[in-house]
């Protein structure tokens, strides 16, 4: 089993990056943006196999605009995106609202502006703090550490990841959260932080030709490990909580050996936001 969701997971970030890394900009945004509604439709789907309502259409319709939206903002104008996210949330709150009241058949409508909403902000937006690390430190010419920040992203949460489950395995004795996840241990969470260490200063160490102008340092390795070997174990336990809400092992049956690409993403979508913090808060473009 672990053999078969290495595999899938190497190869399926291989190509994820190979794309992100070497083919043009608007391929890149249209392949993240596929796997970001794949995500959306699976998160939907699980909230109405948990017998709980949502708008899915609309809710697949808006994700799909925010996430255009922020990946178009941060490319072209990355100081408007935050803006445009706040006025977009904001109006796709007053459109779920305005649907609600003139939808007569619905008994639970707020459930359903909640479920819709939490679905927006959960996938798409947690995900576009993806384009917006990318392009954070780029020059005129579109040029830039970015990417290379997302590759160290990546790295160290899917490390994590293995981590935790190889030693889980092999070591797990007591159990983390097991109303939760019955599989998850604080001896994996252990495993998963020490190979998310381990990986973050390798991978520091790689990078670090091309970012050392954006001011990332050795002791921001260090420190960026532990925090994101954290944040995103709090990822996956946070998905976790949701399959168990629907009675479901796998967000989906898309990638052997993984589930679906909810099951792919949902670590990131708790490290990404904090990455891209700590690079406002304390490096310099």
């Amino acid at each position: 089993m672990f053999a078969k969701r290495l595999i899938s997971s190497l190869i399926l970030w291989a190509i994820l990056l190979a794309v992100l890394f070497f083919l043009p900009p608007l391929a890149s945004a249209l392949l993240c943006c596929l796997v970001c509604m794949i995500a959306l439709w699976e998160f939907y789907d699980m909230i109405e196999r948990g017998g709980l309502k949502c708008t899915k259409m609309l809710g697949l319709l808006a994700g799909i605009i925010l996430c255009a939206g922020t990946w178009w903002f941060s490319a072209t104008q990355p100081e408007f995106t935050s803006q445009f996210e706040v006025l977009y949330l904001v109006c796709l709150m007053l459109g779920l609202f305005f649907h609600a009241l003139v939808d007569r058949r619905n008994p639970d409508p707020l459930q359903t502006i909640g479920n819709t909403l939490m679905g927006i902000i959960y996938v798409p937006w947690l995900f576009g703090f993806l384009p917006k690390i990318k392009y954070f430190y780029q020059d005129d010419g579109g040029a830039g550490p970015g990417w290379l920040l997302v590759l160290y992203l990546v790295v160290v949460t899917k490390c994590c990841d293995s981590g935790a489950y190889l030693t889980g395995r092999a070591f797990g004795r007591h159990k983390m959260t097991p109303r939760i996840s019955p599989n998850k241990s604080w001896e994996g969470l252990i495993g998963g932080l020490v190979a998310a260490l381990a990986a973050s200063i390798t991978c520091y160490e790689y990078i670090k030709p091309s970012i050392r102008a954006a001011g990332f340092g050795y002791d921001d390795s260090l420190f960026l490990g532990l925090l994101l070997g954290v944040l995103g174990t709090l990822g996956d336990l946070s998905e976790s909580l949701l399959k168990r809400e629907a009675h479901v092992k796998d967000s989906g049956e898309v990638l052997p050996g993984i589930g679906g690409a909810l099951d792919l993403i949902d670590s990131l979508l708790f490290t990404a936001p904090v990455l891209y913090v700590y690079l406002v808060l304390f490096l310099h473009a």
